[in-house]
């Protein structure tokens, strides 16, 4: 389960990551939410936008519309936002 901390955002990064690794394809809200034991897709769908906020995914309305932004440089702080 997701516990509301600075590192809730790269543990879904780190999964969506993943996900797409082994499967791909993003894996669906409902997916994500069950991963982390969140029943609210809104908490799932709060995180994506902190995540498309900070430039580290690009979403679409497409099914599994979710792309791993590739970075020029590491991300600093990114956490901390």
């Amino acid at each position: 389960m997701i516990k509301r901390s600075p590192h809730h955002k790269q543990r879904v990064y780190g999964f969506i990551a993943g996900y797409i690794a082994s499967n791909g394809e993003a894996p669906t809200i409902a997916e994500i939410g069950k991963h982390f034991g969140l029943a609210s897709t809104g908490s799932v769908h709060q995180i994506l936008v902190q995540l498309e906020s900070d430039g580290l995914i690009k979403r679409s309305r497409l099914w599994r519309g979710i792309e791993i932004v590739p970075q020029r440089a590491p991300m600093v702080g990114w956490l901390d936002r």
